[in-house]
């Protein structure tokens, strides 16, 4: 049976990606356009494909797909599908809307086409962490979660939450800034996440949230979906942190609706990560509201910035207009 596929996604701004896929029995040949010009070769490639590729097209059942896919956003994403088989002309397309197995469509054509880089090579593909004689394991391939337990192992079909566990897991690694750290702490992890790319990240730390911002929501999407399990891995240990006397105390916070991170002193040994705060902000040293999200503890020597420029936390929060940050 022959097969000719033609796909397109873009935007008018950042320019079009196109590729025309021809299947005559087991033989795949294929071209690649960019903004409607061919490629650099300016000629069809020609590859050698696995039988589970094929297979996988048919898995898809692009053809039970909506014939339109839209949402009310400007500019964003559109895509275009067209597939001509046995005389017959099908189409499919869409604006920042998309399937629900669309990502799996995408990868189908990113194993045929890696350098039209459909798929983000950064994108998280398999995630390990070791904590105590517990053993977690997210893959993105096969859908699954594996928790491995000193007597006991337990494995979850995710299905299409998939998606959503693992762009928790994305936010939460590509923000996780790991250091070495001195202390020592009992309650420590280990952590292997392999990437699109098949470069593979290693690396052991503390297991509490002081220590990684985000971690609670990253064990949180994990858990609702082995919402019948207790396990330590679930729980990560507070981290009762006791300031160093003499230690400057250095505060990173976060202003409600901002991501970014400041840094400001304090002399209040009580304060935690989660705390809310009132911070002087400006010129004029307006008092606004922010929660903190890391506490370190330095020599004057080690202040990211001279001490005399780093103002300081006003106090907590009081008030109880700030429950829904």
């Amino acid at each position: 049976m022959k097969r000719q596929i033609k796909f397109t996604v873009g935007n008018v701004s950042e320019g079009y990606k196109t590729i025309e896929i021809f299947i005559k029995g087991g033989e795949v040949s294929y071209k690649i356009l960019r903004s409607g010009l061919l490629d650099v070769d300016k000629k069809f490639s020609s590859a050698q494909m696995s039988e589970a590729w094929f297979k996988e097209l048919d898995a898809l059942e692009i053809f039970s797909w909506e014939k339109n896919y839209s949402a009310d956003v400007f500019d964003g994403v559109q895509w275009e599908l067209m597939i001509k088989e046995g005389g017959q002309i099908y189409h499919w397309h869409g604006s920042n809307a998309y399937p629900e197995n669309f990502e799996r469509f995408l990868d189908w054509l990113d194993a045929l086409a890696p350098e039209l880089e459909l798929v983000n090579r950064r994108r998280l593909e398999r995630v390990t962490l070791n904590y105590f004689e517990e053993c977690l394991t997210l893959d993105r391939r096969d859908k699954t979660l594996t928790l491995n337990k000193k007597n006991s192992r337990h494995t979850y079909d995710a299905g299409e939450d998939i998606k959503k566990i693992f762009d928790t897991a994305q936010s939460f690694f590509d923000g996780l800034e790991v250091e070495d750290d001195d202390i020592n702490y009992s309650a420590r992890a280990n952590f292997e996440i392999v990437r699109h790319d098949k470069s593979v990240e290693t690396f052991e730390t503390p297991y509490t949230e002081n220590f990684l911002p985000g971690l609670n929501d990253f064990i949180e999407v994990i858990q609702a979906l082995a919402d019948d399990l207790t396990a330590e891995i679930f729980s990560p240990s507070p981290a009762e942190v006791v300031p160093p006397q003499g230690k400057l105390i250095l505060c990173k916070v976060q202003f409600k609706g901002s991501y970014k991170h400041y840094t400001y002193q304090s002399d209040d040994e009580t304060l935690a990560v989660g705390d809310v705060v009132d911070v002087p902000v400006g010129k004029n040293n307006d008092i606004n509201q922010a929660r903190i999200v890391e506490i370190g503890y330095f020599d004057d020597y080690e202040a990211p910035f001279p001490i005399d420029r780093i103002k300081k936390i006003i106090g907590k929060h009081i008030a109880d207009d700030f429950d829904d940050y």
